[in-house]
C-alpha cells in the first residue's frame, strides 16, 4: 500500500508541476466566467470543495470533460493566487499529459 501512495504522490507532484508550466505558457484560464469565452478544446479541473450550484451550472454547459483535483485554496497556492475553483486547460500536448495523469490519479471524471 505504501508504494501505491508514493506513486500517487509522485503523480500529484507531476500534475502540479505541469499545471505551473501550462500557466507560464498561457494554456490555462481561471474562473467560471471565462468558460463561455473559450476558443479551442479545453478540459476542466474543478476544486473538490466547489459549490454544488457552480458544479451544476458547469455540467449544464455540456462542453467540457471535467476532473476534480485539490481544494480551492490548494489550487490557488499552485499559481500563487487566492482561491481558484475552476481551471480550464487547453488540450495541447501539455494539457493531454495533465489529463492522462489526472485519470491515473482517479480524480472524479464527470
Amino acid at each position: 500500500m505504501r508504494e501505491f501512495k508514493n506513486f500517487q504522490q509522485k503523480n500529484e507532484v507531476k500534475v502540479i508541476d505541469l499545471l505551473r508550466l501550462a500557466y507560464k505558457s498561457r494554456s490555462l484560464q481561471f474562473g467560471y466566467d471565462s468558460l463561455k469565452k473559450l476558443k479551442g478544446k479545453y478540459f476542466l479541473i474543478l476544486a473538490s470543495d466547489l459549490s454544488e450550484n457552480t458544479k451544476r451550472n458547469i455540467i449544464k454547459l455540456n462542453k467540457f470533460e471535467i476532473f476534480t483535483f485539490k481544494t480551492k485554496e490548494e489550487l490557488g497556492n499552485i499559481f500563487s493566487k487566492s482561491n481558484i475553483g475552476v481551471v480550464a486547460v487547453l488540450e495541447n500536448n501539455l494539457g493531454l499529459e495533465i489529463k492522462r495523469l489526472l485519470k491515473g490519479l482517479g480524480g472524479l471524471h464527470i
